[in-house]
């Protein structure tokens, strides 16, 4: 059966997630229903990871295994023609026949943002996270530091005994902090990602722009190995999956497969 990679976005503001559940409104089951809608059905969408309630994408990816052959722009014209409009597929593609969204990624970009105002904003509360404190955000950046790299992140992992049985130790290669007129924007990239790790990074650094902690404090939670040590959860609202990174070619990535975790 042909199998094809689809890279989507969606606001998530009215989903209760990625993944399908009886009584509830899911970006997977909104795919899967207009692949029925194309006389393809029984399609299960897989995704290369789940994203919570009111978290947001850009670049979420997802394989299909279908049993005829598309034109890939012809099948992203079709679906997106069944699909709701807070859902869009960006991009179909062809894939190799043992392709896996989940398995064969090498990573994830998410992007947080946080709008800081004195005032309640009154537009566009689902796509962002408030603050009515400012920030020091050159402290928050030295805080950042310390997380680049290879490292145990049990600190910031929301589901211990779960993040145990699949191991806590993840690599980040990049982490930034831009400064923006209403606030800022937080941008992670890594191999793998815990359930709810960087909306626990984000809580964790706005201890330190709230000038409640230490830069140096976010390196012993990081050392701590212990969730109670870090900061609370940061909102889904302000969440969003940028991209899931895989090999040109679509091969299997060497660095932590399968693990680019669930947000």
């Amino acid at each position: 059966m042909p199998t094809y990679l689809l890279t989507i976005a969606y606001d998530g503001s009215r989903f209760h997630g990625w993944q399908r559940q009886a009584g509830v409104r899911t970006v997977q089951e909104e795919l899967e229903r207009a692949c029925a809608a194309i006389d393809l059905p029984d399609t299960h969408v897989e995704g290369a990871g789940r994203t919570d309630t009111g978290v947001h994408a850009f670049g979420q990816c997802a394989h299909v295994r279908i049993p005829r052959t598309f034109p890939p722009g012809k099948l992203q014209l079709a679906l997106n023609a069944n699909l709701p409009e807070d859902v869009a597929v960006q991009r179909a593609r062809v894939a190799p026949d043992d392709f896996h969204a989940r398995f064969f990624a090498g990573g994830k970009r998410y992007l947080y943002r946080v709008v800081c105002s004195p005032v309640k904003p009154a537009v566009g509360r689902p796509y962002f996270h408030w603050s009515r404190r400012a920030v020091d955000l050159d402290a928050m950046r030295r805080a950042a530091r310390c997380l680049v790299g290879r490292h145990d992140f049990a600190s910031f992992a929301t589901n211990p005994g779960y993040a145990r049985s699949r191991g806590t130790v993840r690599t980040l290669h990049h982490v930034h902090l831009f400064r923006r007129r209403s606030g800022f924007d937080f941008a992670v990239q890594g191999s793998g990602f815990l359930y709810n790790m960087v909306r626990n990074l984000v809580g964790t650094l706005l201890e330190v722009g709230y000038g409640n902690r230490d830069p140096e404090w976010v390196g012993e939670v990081l050392r701590g190995r212990d969730r109670r040590l870090a900061g609370a959860t940061a909102p889904a609202r302000g969440l969003y999956l940028l991209r899931v990174l895989y090999n040109a070619d679509l091969t299997p990535a060497g660095e932590e497969p399968g693990r680019a975790g669930d947000q």
